[in-house]
């Protein structure tokens, strides 16, 4: 009898040492959990992100050092690969500390008082749990959590600050900025990190009482969802003498395609009858240099070249259009550039390099 419970307790400390805190979530957020299994934050770490861990290898960086955005919450190789940034971390974030080399997240450090957003509770602050009943007790009603309280009133969660500790900038050793977002988000903006990566999706955000909607925990973005992200782009081709101008609008609040190694590519074709006149591809990079030397984004100094889509960028094409025509456009993307995929050895993961699309649209002529 001892060795049978010798064992059950053996046992019991065993899956407890890979629990993680997002098991306790998926009970009553079963939605919310599927979706976020399946996204980059819980694909975030060594064990999960190909390119994060091919760059991580050759910089020999210091593991402690990233994970304090890409495995915050991992304390076990198997968190690290199953929950590297938990529910629990994102949702206790009280304040980011600025910093001119990373900005930094401040914890509660209370397992069960999240932040969350709602705009009809914005002014509320410590929501418990309660129940109501109603026709003699026969029906029985929830409201909130039973497991955790629940803070409305937390700024940052409204206008996607809360996002700006990870998603801003990291200077290298050199004290140059790889990252580049800096997507500070003001009251005026129309569009924040939370209303473009996290949209409202059809799905009760829980078991305990019925919503229409819920926030996108998937994140939408070049990982995944990327059909979404199209409106914030606007295209506008206008007819010239010498032949046309596109204008591509960013109507976010960052620079297009600003990851180290990332690549945008704009494909224009021109539809003349039956004869398709396909137009060089206009790619959007910005690649790292030491000097006059491209380099690994830890090594740099300096941008050696810069393409990227901020507020708004023009581009010239010399096929001059006639009656008839029509201009098609197709931007896409790679996660990776075919040329970083070979300096990092991923030339082999042809999904890495594939041009995945974000928005395509016809203008008649």
């Amino acid at each position: 009898m001892k060795k049978i419970i010798l064992i059950l307790l053996v046992f019991l400390g065993y899956t407890s040492l890979f629990c993680n805190d997002n098991t306790v979530c998926k009970k009553c957020h079963p939605l919310i959990y599927k979706e976020y299994y399946n996204s980059i934050h819980r694909k975030s770490s060594l064990a999960n992100d190909k390119i994060y861990k091919a760059v991580f290898e050759k910089e020999h960086a210091k593991k402690q050092k990233c994970n304090s955005c890409h495995a915050p919450s991992a304390k076990n190789p198997q968190e690290e690969k199953e929950a590297p940034i938990s529910c629990i971390y994102c949702h206790t974030i009280k304040n980011i500390v600025k910093d001119d080399t990373a900005n930094k997240n401040i914890l509660t450090g209370k397992k069960k008082d999240f932040f969350s957003a709602q705009k009809d509770k914005k002014n509320e602050s410590k929501v418990k749990y309660e129940t109501t009943t109603s026709f003699f007790g026969l029906i029985k009603r929830s409201k909130n959590s039973p497991y955790h309280q629940i803070e409305y009133n937390n700024e940052n969660y409204y206008n996607g600050n809360v996002c700006m500790g990870c998603h801003s900038h990291v200077n290298n050793a050199h004290n140059f900025d790889i990252i580049m977002l800096d997507a500070y988000i003001d009251q005026k903006d129309k569009n924040t990190c939370i209303s473009c990566h996290m949209p409202q999706v059809t799905g009760s955000k829980t078991t305990l009482s019925d919503s229409k909607t819920h926030a996108y925990h998937g994140i939408a973005g070049l990982h995944r969802f990327t059909e979404t992200l199209g409106k914030y782009i606007d295209f506008q081709v206008q007819k010239h003498e010498k032949g046309f101008q596109v204008t591509l609008k960013n109507l976010t609040n960052h620079a297009l395609f600003g990851q180290a190694y990332r690549e945008g590519i704009l494909n224009v074709t021109v539809i003349r009858g039956k004869e398709k006149l396909v137009q060089k591809p206009y790619i959007f990079t910005r690649i790292f240099g030491k000097g006059n030397e491209e380099s690994m984004p830890f090594e740099a100094t300096n941008i050696l070249k810069d393409t990227l889509i901020y507020a708004k960028k023009n581009i010239l094409y010399t096929t001059k259009l006639q009656k008839g025509d029509k201009v098609v456009l197709t931007l896409g993307f790679r996660l990776i550039s075919k040329k970083a995929a070979k300096e990092l050895d991923l030339q082999n993961d042809k999904k890495l390099t594939k041009i995945k699309v974000l928005k395509t649209e016809t203008f008649s002529f």
